[in-house]
């Protein structure tokens, strides 16, 4: 199944709007139309129609600027998925706004419930406390290396650029990036003699 992970912004009211983000790296993330997630660009860049698809909310529990974006998130999803004729259903993942490390375990141990054997798996690193988006990476790659047949499509992340006025927004396929730690991974486990070379070589192509 094509599961989508976003973690919900923290941003105050007034502050979370909606603008055109423009593709860098894969054209399957162009969108003609205006979101303030950048998953969005990846429902619609990486669905069909007829399709069933899961979005996992990550959303910081009691807090109400993350219920008003996530009411944003539901109404922006509804709205283009209607639209492509595509079913989904959306869980919201509830994580304490507490920093300890015990707090983001506990946040990697809630998302790696939603990942299965046969799952296609995108991600947005946009929104979110730092830990917050390296636990969330972390489920991912728990996915790609214990689930059978698991695969990493596509990890995206929204950028502003506000030395521009106006300020242009751009959506990245960071994808390569989590291939990387794989490959070093790899590397390491196999005792290769020069894995710094092994890398260079990946890269330069």
């Amino acid at each position: 199944m094509k599961k989508f992970f976003t973690v919900i912004p923290l941003q105050p009211e007034g502050k979370l709007n909606p603008c055109h983000y423009e593709a860098v790296g894969n054209s399957k993330l162009q969108m003609e139309e205006e979101t303030r997630f950048p998953i969005l660009p990846a429902i619609n860049g990486y669905t069909e129609q007829g399709e069933k698809i899961l979005v996992i909310a990550v959303t910081e529990e009691n807090n109400d600027d993350c219920r008003r974006n996530r009411a944003f998130l539901e109404e922006e999803i509804d709205e283009l998925c209607t639209k492509k004729g595509i079913r989904t259903e959306i869980r919201d993942v509830f994580i304490s706004a507490e920093q300890k490390v015990s707090a983001h375990a506990e946040t990697f141990r809630k998302l790696i419930d939603y990942v299965e054997d046969d799952d296609e798996l995108f991600a947005c690193m946009t929104y979110g406390t730092k830990p917050v988006s390296k636990a969330l990476m972390m489920a991912l790659q728990y996915a790609y290396r214990v689930k059978k047949n698991a695969s990493i499509s596509c990890l995206v992340y929204g950028q502003m650029d506000r030395r521009v006025n106006p300020p242009k927004t751009y959506v990245y396929d960071e994808t390569a990036l989590l291939q990387l730690d794989e490959l070093v991974r790899v590397l390491a486990d196999r005792g290769t003699a020069d894995p710094k070379a092994a890398i260079d070589a990946v890269l330069s192509m």
